[in-house]
């Protein structure tokens, strides 16, 4: 059996009814606008704040009742005076009503703001103007962190082509060198090419410096960082700069300095910049030129010390070096200390300076240390040079498509009696392997007809199984690659010849 229901004590209240006592109940529309996570501000048609809610009182760092009747254009966010906009609203609300937004930067503080204003009027009745402000920084960030990580992963991949390109014929040039001081009839002879060989590796060393620049450590990927070894890496760049300008480098580096967790390839950016300032602060000094790099810990984290001896940086400007665009030298952009400042906001760190006219400027940068140990990689034992012992004669697959790399290798295993078959390319290696036995085979990772895939398909054969190997002067394709995870040993372009006859030998035991 069913009951009726019993009659409600309050009459049905209409959505009409109830928006009408939101409206008119001063105190709970109050507590509305004061749970918005955006800013809401009234004012009157001259632009005078007549309300304001806690999010926005928060902003402007006063008291609501502390900011009603003072001109919001001017006096509270002067950012919009200077782009015009409080003319613009006077005037709009003058015709009988105002309608637009603007986007504006504010530096600070306590940090940079990307904020959104639109402007609204209303009415009927008295005409006032309705100020809504979103902070939109997260999202301008994130976008602009996406973007870069897109330049970098094309940047990147350009520069992976290039060192490829640098490093393949350079391991020719390096291997022939090292050839022909084992049959050199002097030592003059053996001096010169031991010079082409110690040249060639510093070339890669270049080459191995901007490929890492380029890639800003995976585009964004974070990593423990040793800040001492950054500078090293970044000194080696500079090494000729510094020279040329004759300036004298000490570095005083911390033994025991822990790691800080970060984008390597940004800290690189951030010490190179510091290091050039302190060279263009240097170029015009007459007599000595000083610089001195530092690392040290703190309480707080890890410290890199800039310091250089050069003219020092007028006491009223000190405040204002991190902005963008401030510069005292004629031909500075005043991008570089702006850049490495906002890299280090990105680290959760700190950047100052301290300077004293004509004596010099240090800049500081400190940066929270990462949890956990620091992970060091395993010191590589020098390879000792092959000699004419007995070993055991191993069938080698050789697949590059560098012809002048290929001749030295084989040249080198010939020479220790090994038998050694060549290939141009990854359909030729297969075929080779898939008609013949063979011991191991070095694979170049680059080559045609995609190295990585051939090593792959080598390592599916009963005899080849564990008995590859990579070598590439982009190695870093070669150790991962969307889902390839090869994990077998590789040799980087160009490679010492006794280190990569004691690897064949290895894998051929």
């Amino acid at each position: 059996m069913t009951h009726p229901t019993a009659p409600s004590s309050e009459p049905h209240r209409s959505a009409a009814d109830l928006r009408l006592e939101l409206t008119t109940d001063a105190s709970a529309l109050r507590a509305v606008l004061d749970t918005l996570a955006m800013g809401v501000a009234v004012v009157d048609p001259a632009g005078l704040l007549v309300a304001c809610n806690r999010w926005e009182a928060v902003r402007l760092g006063q008291s609501e009742g502390d900011l009603v009747g003072r001109d919001y254009f001017r006096d509270l966010v002067p950012a919009l005076a200077g782009e015009g906009v409080d003319e613009r609203f006077r005037d709009e609300m003058a015709r009988g009503g105002a309608e637009f937004g603007m986007d504006i930067q504010l530096t600070g503080p306590p940090s940079e703001r990307h904020l959104h204003f639109s402007f609204r009027s209303l009415g009927p009745g008295r005409l006032w103007g309705l100020v809504l402000v979103e902070d939109r920084s997260e999202l301008i960030r994130e976008r602009d962190q996406r973007e870069r990580a897109e330049r970098l992963a094309s940047v990147g991949e350009m520069a992976a082509g290039v060192a490829h390109q640098v490093n393949s014929p350079l391991a020719s040039i390096k291997s022939f060198a090292q050839l022909l001081a084992r049959d050199a009839a002097s030592r003059e002879q053996r001096d010169a090419l031991e010079l082409i060989i110690n040249e060639s590796t510093r070339v890669a060393g270049i080459v191995d410096h901007l490929l890492t620049y380029a890639r800003q450590q995976g585009a964004g990927g974070r990593e423990m960082v040793d800040l001492s070894e950054v500078v090293e890496r970044v000194l080696s760049a500079r090494q000729d700069a510094l020279d040329t300008a004759d300036i004298q480098v000490r570095c005083d580096f911390d033994a025991a300095l822990s790691p800080v967790m970060g984008e390597s390839g940004a800290l690189q950016q951030v010490v190179l910049n510091l290091i050039v300032n302190a060279e263009q602060a240097l170029i015009n000094k007459p007599d000595e030129r000083r610089l001195i790099i530092r690392t040290r810990e703190s309480t707080e984290g890890v410290i890199l010390s800039v310091i250089d001896n050069g003219p020092g940086i007028p006491r009223e400007m000190l405040p204002t070096i991190f902005e963008r665009f401030r510069s005292d030298r004629q031909d500075g952009t005043g991008l570089g200390l702006a850049i490495s400042a906002a890299i280090v906001r990105d680290h959760s760190g700190q950047i100052w300076a301290e300077s004293e006219t004509g004596r010099g400027t240090a800049v500081f940068v400190r940066l929270p240390r990462a949890t956990g140990a620091v992970s060091h990689a395993p010191a590589r034992e020098e390879p000792v040079p092959a000699e004419d012992q007995p070993v055991r004669v191993l069938r080698v697959l050789i697949a590059d498509d560098e012809p002048a790399l290929r001749l030295a290798i084989s040249l080198f295993l010939k020479r220790r009696g090994h038998s050694v078959t060549q290939a141009s390319d990854a359909h030729e290696a297969y075929q080779f392997a898939s008609e013949q036995p063979f011991d191991v085979a070095l694979v170049d990772a680059r080559m045609p007809g995609d190295g990585l895939v051939l090593i792959e398909r080598l390592e599916a054969l009963p005899g080849l199984n564990g008995r590859t190997a990579l070598m590439s002067g982009d190695i870093g394709r070669a150790r991962t690659r969307q889902g390839v995870a090869t994990g077998r040993p590789y040799l980087t372009k160009p490679f010492d010849m006794d280190e990569m006859v004691e690897l064949i030998e290895k894998l051929g035991r």
